[in-house]
């Protein structure tokens, strides 16, 4: 579980099936990814896909995409694509700034919100935070990856990439570098010990295009759909104020 403060409402996250031993002293209580849903407490559903580590290094390979495996293969053979990563025992204030403002950059390019910032150092300072990118040749940074880790599952939560729409031959390069950076991350995370990885989302409608290619580059790396719940609960009048007009924002993106 993880507390954290995020302006003016505090926030506990509850990560799959973990279990509050007390009543809350919160104003939200998130709960993610959970087996099945809380009896009065309103859930969503939410669908991922996971992908068992304890298989075989080459049934994993075997698993993946024909066009998958000639993509990271040439990556390190041709592209000689670097990976690079940091631990929770090797994250500090540093690393963490460099990440969030890559980051910043890369949401700024694809209109999207930036990362919660006290989130995200909560899960370093707790110890669940995993940060690795990919670089160039040249040393230059292609891509960020942030994974939390809880128990003996990993969950990708974040990932960034500078594209350049005007190069062609650069994009197919980051898109090979990008499923490099993903193996090398199961790869590494298999030989620590974890037995599951959670591409952290699946978009299971059938409408947005740009969902359903991100739906299908995850697919080429194996795994199976399965569908979770999820919940944020408001606890305090304040919490579930937020949580009301937080619901009524989405609605209206939607």
């Amino acid at each position: 579980m993880n507390v954290f403060q995020e302006k003016f409402v505090s926030i506990e996250e509850v990560w799959f099936d973990e279990e509050l031993k007390d009543k809350p002293n919160v104003d939200i209580v998130h709960y993610i990814e959970r087996s099945q849903p809380i009896k009065n407490i309103h859930f969503d559903e939410f669908h991922t896909l996971l992908v068992d580590l304890t298989k075989a290094e080459d049934e994993l390979w075997k698993n993946l995409g024909k066009t998958n495996r000639y993509k990271i293969n040439r990556a390190e053979q041709k592209d000689h694509i670097l990976y690079c990563y940091w631990d929770k025992d090797d994250i500090d204030d540093n690393k963490l700034n460099d990440f969030l403002e890559f980051h910043d950059q890369f949401a700024l390019s694809q209109d999207l919100q930036k990362i919660s910032r006290p989130r995200l150092r909560s899960f370093a300072h707790i110890g669940i935070l995993d940060l690795s990118i990919v670089k160039s040749q040249d040393d230059t940074v292609l891509g960020w990856h942030a994974h939390c880790l809880v128990k003996n599952r990993v969950c990708f939560f974040y990932g960034a990439s500078m594209k350049n729409h005007n190069d062609t031959a650069y994009q197919s390069m980051l898109g090979r570098a990008n499923r490099y950076h993903h193996w090398q991350d199961i790869l590494r995370f298999k030989n620590s010990g974890i037995s599951i990885y959670d591409f952290g989302g699946w978009y299971a409608g059938n409408t947005d295009q740009k969902l359903l290619n991100i739906n299908k580059f995850k697919e080429e790396f194996g795994g199976q759909v399965v569908k979770n719940f999820k919940s944020i609960h408001g606890i305090t009048v304040k919490g579930k104020l937020c949580v009301g007009l937080y619901k009524l924002l989405n609605k209206r993106k939607n």
